[in-house]
């Protein structure tokens, strides 16, 4: 990406969440009423980003879930740790996340860091600014070029305390870096104290999808790679669940897409899906 500009898959997925919100509170997957405040749906990214929704064949449509999906899943398993005595949340890759801004109140004794690249930082702050949302006294800022910064650096300057237990998600990340740099993350995340984890997305490799949803990938691929930000890494998730565990992570669950669909599609009417192309995978040191 362009130093000098934020995140513009960043400012996408932040649409997607949006969007999302215009269904009954009742049938979203994820309720998420800041994303609808750091976008402006004026905009010519939220135009172009609605008109190619509705351009999209419906059976992929419907799956086109990922963006809410992904943090629904390690909003879930985050719960579940803080239950387990974790006191630590690192976003990575933050973007236009907004966890932080709509806490529920078991997470409030949390310390909560975003680490993404500054200029993406930057266009957050001010989108927060805009729209009268309160950075909270739990919330802090890492500003980190995955690709150039070193992780441990920018989170102890964030005030990271290594030698407690964290929880570290990584959504829509992975496959915007080279092998070796998402190795070092995964490696420092091991460098944590027994019961660490992290939650993260992958996007599969087109002969692991349906032609619909590898057009629909391809489509993608393209466009980022287009404005700077290419996809680079993409690896099927039973080999990549095998590596974690040989890397030594204690444990490493795929979530397929038939176990999202249980878990949180089950009973729908609308035929909203689990995405095929991006997936879960959680991994505990």
């Amino acid at each position: 990406m362009d130093a000098r500009q934020p995140s513009q898959t960043a400012d996408g997925a932040a649409i997607m969440r949006a969007l999302h919100q215009q269904l009954p509170a009742e049938a979203r997957i994820l309720d998420d009423p800041i994303a609808t405040m750091l976008v402006d749906p004026q905009s010519d990214a939220f135009k172009a980003r609605v008109s190619f929704v509705a351009q999209l064949p419906e059976r992929v449509r419907l799956r086109l879930t990922n963006f809410v999906l992904r943090s629904r899943y390690a909003e879930d398993c985050l719960a579940q740790a803080v239950q387990d005595g974790t006191t630590q949340y690192v976003v990575l890759g933050a973007g236009l996340d907004t966890f932080g801004y709509r806490q529920p109140a078991w997470a409030r004794h949390l310390s909560i860091i975003e680490v993404d690249h500054p200029a993406t930082q930057d266009i957050k702050r001010k989108r927060l600014r805009d729209g009268g949302i309160e950075i909270p006294d739990n919330l802090s800022f890492a500003a980190v070029d995955f690709e150039s910064v070193g992780l441990e650096v920018g989170l102890r300057q964030a005030g990271f305390d290594s030698s407690r237990s964290a929880f570290f998600s990584m959504l829509g990340v992975s496959q915007y870096l080279a092998s070796d740099a998402l190795d070092g993350t995964l490696e420092f995340v091991l460098s944590m104290p027994k019961s660490s984890e992290i939650v993260l997305s992958i996007v599969l490799p087109d002969d692991l999808l349906p032609t619909d949803e590898a057009a629909l990938a391809a489509s993608y691929a393209a466009r980022f790679a287009a404005i700077g930000e290419p996809w680079l890494t993409r690896p099927t998730p039973d080999a990549f669940a095998a590596r974690l565990r040989g890397m030594g992570f204690s444990r490493a669950v795929h979530l397929s897409p038939d176990e999202a669909n249980k878990r949180y599609f089950s009973g729908r009417t609308d035929g909203l899906q689990a995405s095929l192309q991006e997936q879960m995978i959680r991994a505990v040191v």
